[in-house]
């Protein structure tokens, strides 16, 4: 069942975005994870800002693509403390798992087909 329409989609990428910019203050990352985790929330504020769904600003990447990418992201997150060496960062751990687990539910949770765009008839279509 897909229950989170584009927008709240949007809203929620923008607020893990954030999340990954103040984690390393808030939770003291180790440099590699601090690191990471800015890299990660510049790049996933980049791709929140150029999707086009609703709250997308450039409208360049198209909302399915952007799922999958997601997908691969997450998945990678989980992983990322083994893969870089800060599994022993409790806080740094727990968050990248805790975000990779999350953003999967949202994926999975999301009606990716639910974009409409006004055609220049002024009749809409799906996307």
């Amino acid at each position: 069942m897909k229950v989170l329409d584009p927008k709240v989609h949007g809203v929620l990428d923008y607020l893990l975005a954030i999340a990954f910019l103040i984690a390393p203050s808030v939770f003291n990352f180790v440099e590699v994870a601090a690191t990471l985790s800015y890299v990660i929330g510049v790049v996933y504020l980049l791709t929140s800002i150029i999707t086009k769904y609703p709250l997308g600003l450039v409208k360049l990447l198209p909302f399915p693509v952007h799922g999958v990418l997601e997908g691969l992201m997450a998945a990678a997150w989980i992983v990322f403390p083994w893969l870089f060496g800060f599994a022993d960062d409790e806080a740094a751990r727990n968050f990248f798992i805790i975000a990779g687990v999350g953003l999967l539910i949202v994926v999975a949770l999301t009606d990716y087909k639910g974009i409409h765009v006004e055609r220049s008839h002024g009749t809409h279509a799906r996307v």
